[in-house]
């Protein structure tokens, strides 16, 4: 015998409804899942570099030359101490394999002191040693310090875009193997409003190095600036960087000419990354003499003007 249900018109559009909602509550269960699998968790920058810098560490060691180069980007910069700037990753590697050929590395260490995240720029601050032996020289313990410029667009891969290192204590030359790369032009930055504002602040450091107005010095600084002049240990904090520069500006030691000049800038809104370089003539008595070298500084909106956060400096 046949059983006949009695027909309902709104059951069609019940079941209908039915099914739609089960149908978005699978699709919303979907994209919950697959945003938890496209999701990383938050990298732990201290430890990422720390073990970056022990592969490059052990890569000088091991005179992997491709093994380091595979952390520079295209354009990068390197600063080595006593030697001009190298630009871009063919000079750079040009300059690792000319060192690997002149002197032997050993024992290399990096320790972390500092790390910035800068939007998608990362500034690392930190001591470094190694054992360096050159020609006949003795085994040399090379104590530096080094600032880092990492590009993190990519936070599971960190690019160098800017590296400066250069001892704590005074230096002879020829410690160091003396190398030299030619090289096209230093390139400079496009002109903006930006670029003539950073002329400006280091047109204030030059007068204030002529007229050995060292005092003066503190207040183009943030509060927690650090310096990292050459021959000597980094200096944290304004008070310290002033007294550095109360004594370092000697009025016993006269600069007729102080030229600060910029080869880059990268604009992160309330921080800019400026490479640059700088050139002083100097007279002492009876002697005179000419001095370059390169710094990375990095500025600080602070109270409406930049302010120097980040900087270092050595020479060629």
């Amino acid at each position: 015998m046949a059983v006949h249900f009695p027909y309902n018109p709104g059951s069609s559009i019940h079941n209908i409804n039915n099914w739609f909602m089960r149908y978005l509550v699978f699709l919303t269960t979907l994209l919950t899942l697959a945003r938890f699998a496209d999701a990383q968790p938050a990298p732990d920058y201290h430890q990422q570099l720390t073990v970056i810098e022990q592969q490059m560490d052990d890569a000088w060691a091991t005179c992997d030359v491709p093994k380091i180069m595979s952390y520079y980007a295209y354009k990068a910069v390197r600063m080595p101490e006593y030697s001009h700037t190298l630009y871009g990753r063919s000079a750079i590697e040009t300059y690792v394999r000319a060192w690997m050929d002149s002197a032997k590395v050993s024992n290399c260490q990096h320790e972390i002191i500092d790390i910035q995240v800068l939007k998608n720029h990362l500034i690392e601050i930190g001591n470094a040693k190694a054992t360096i032996l050159l020609g006949k020289n003795e085994p040399y313990l090379y104590e530096t310090k080094y600032l880092h410029v990492w590009d993190i667009s990519n936070p599971q891969r960190p690019v160098l875009i800017a590296e400066i290192q250069g001892s704590v204590k005074d230096l002879a030359r020829n410690v160091l193997p003396a190398i030299s790369i030619l090289q096209k032009a230093v390139p400079s930055p496009s002109k903006s409003s930006l670029l003539e504002r950073i002329n400006e602040k280091n047109e204030i450091f030059a007068r204030n190095v002529m007229t050995a107005n060292g005092a003066a010095m503190g207040a183009l600084y943030t509060a927690d600036a650090i310096y990292m002049p050459y021959y000597r240990n980094l200096i944290s904090g304004r008070e310290a960087i002033s007294n550095y520069y109360v004594e370092h500006e000697s009025p016993t030691v006269t600069k007729d000419h102080v030229n600060i000049g910029i080869s880059s800038l990268i604009d992160l809104g309330d921080f800019v990354i400026a490479n640059g370089f700088y050139h002083v003539h100097w007279k002492a008595g009876s002697s005179e003499g000419d001095v370059d070298g390169k710094s990375i500084n990095i500025w600080k909106k602070d109270g409406g003007d930049y302010k120097m956060f980040r900087q270092m400096v050595v020479h060629d």
